[in-house]
């Protein structure tokens, strides 16, 4: 009897122990005073030690000493800004930026400038002639009767015809969630053909947006390596059903690419394909009328750099500068130090911008003659502007 005793109470004590053990406070409690005991003093007392802490609070200091601390301060060569934006609320001078920042042109991808009267305020706002605006398509005419993409259209040519645009802006919504009479409207789809037709009379340049990295559409879960950025905007992520997948619309993007060779796009943000340079190869190789840039796009860039150099030297006259965005300093300090350092691993974000993933990235440490290429060169010979003209602006 006192054996069976004995028995049910070391079965009761270990399910006490064992439910005890389940909470992180008395784990590390026993952990610190056990090491203590053994004269393993760890100089931390229970108090000050945590198993877990909340994910956003988690912002390591990496203890790497770099032998040089020098940071670029200005770029190698002037860089031509292909993918700016001038944010709705901004306040600044642009003009005066652009210069601090050694930036003698900007395009402004404005989206929501979809028509002449629309590209007027804008301009009247930005008069200087370094600032190029690329309008994007009037989607306000689905709702109207008649042929909608014709009147995108002919909306457009206006803005080509009458007030000189070099090109267009295309966002994801087109393929992603964009409809026309309830469905979505494919990047593919035909009836744009007048669109495109416009853009081959007047020579103008597609910058065409199509997705986000691949795991914006996979469940936001811990194998998802953009946890953070997901939970943070939930907003953002595309699991799910309702909308195509991610190599659907890299798919539907392709085939347009292929059967409009007469259109030069550039597939911006690296051709959403900065993770996967074999598919990137694959579509520059197959597809001479498409361009890539790089904006917001060193971060998945700067994890496979020694490959990633490769890529940039075998198609240095396809690949366009671009940081998505106004003149940051923090921010584009960054890029320069990607493009032209060999540097390991320092952070893709400035500080006052939120990471993505817990990563960081390593230099590129591109030669002079790609650099020229990247930073100003090939936007210049795809825009049709002269040298001449760009180093007007440049002192």
């Amino acid at each position: 009897m006192t054996l069976k005793k004995a028995l049910i109470g070391a079965f009761v004590l270990s399910w006490l122990l064992l439910l005890a053990w389940a909470f992180q406070d008395v784990r590390v409690f026993v952990r610190v005073h056990i090491a203590h005991f053994l004269g393993w003093h760890s100089g931390v007392v229970p108090e000050q030690t945590s198993e877990a802490i909340a994910l956003h609070e988690f912002q390591p200091r990496a203890q790497l000493i770099r032998e040089s601390t020098d940071n670029p301060q200005k770029p190698a060569f002037p860089v031509f800004e292909f993918h700016g934006h001038i944010f709705p609320g901004y306040e600044g001078n642009l003009t005066r930026e652009m210069d601090d920042l050694h930036n003698p042109m900007f395009v402004d991808l404005a989206l929501r400038t979809t028509t002449v009267e629309k590209f007027d305020k804008l301009r009247e706002k930005y008069p200087d002639p370094r600032v190029l605006i690329f309008p994007g398509l009037n989607y306000d005419r689905l709702k109207e009767d008649g042929d909608p993409f014709q009147k995108m259209a002919a909306d457009l040519e206006a803005l080509a015809r009458d007030r000189g645009v070099k090109g267009i802006k295309l966002w994801k919504d087109l393929g992603l969630f964009r409809e026309y009479e309830g469905e979505i409207i494919p990047i593919d789809d035909p009836r744009l053909d007048p669109v495109w037709d416009v853009c081959v009379k007047y020579d103008l340049v597609v910058g065409i947006h199509t997705a986000d990295p691949p795991a914006f559409f996979d469940p936001t879960d811990h194998e998802n390596e953009r946890f953070q950025e997901l939970a943070r905007r939930p907003e953002w992520s595309f699991f799910g059903e309702g909308f195509p997948s991610f190599r659907e619309l890299l798919a539907q993007r392709d085939r347009l690419f292929k059967r409009r060779r007469d259109v030069k796009f550039v597939a911006l943000h690296f051709g959403e394909l900065a993770h996967d340079l074999g598919a990137a190869r694959k579509l520059l190789e197959e597809n001479p009328n498409v361009w890539l840039d790089t904006a917001q796009r060193i971060d998945e860039l700067g994890r496979h750099p020694r490959a990633v150099a490769r890529f940039f030297n075998d198609f240095q006259d396809r690949i366009l500068y671009g940081t998505d965005g106004l003149p940051d300093r923090a921010k584009i300090e960054i890029y320069w130090r990607f493009f032209e350092t060999d540097d390991d691993y320092f952070d893709y974000h400035p500080e006052h911008k939120p990471r993505k993933g817990f990563w960081k990235i390593h230099g590129l440490d591109l030669p002079d003659s790609v650099l020229k290429k990247l930073y100003y060169q090939n936007a210049l010979k795809l825009l049709n502007i002269s040298e001449a003209e760009f180093f007007r602006y440049y002192e």
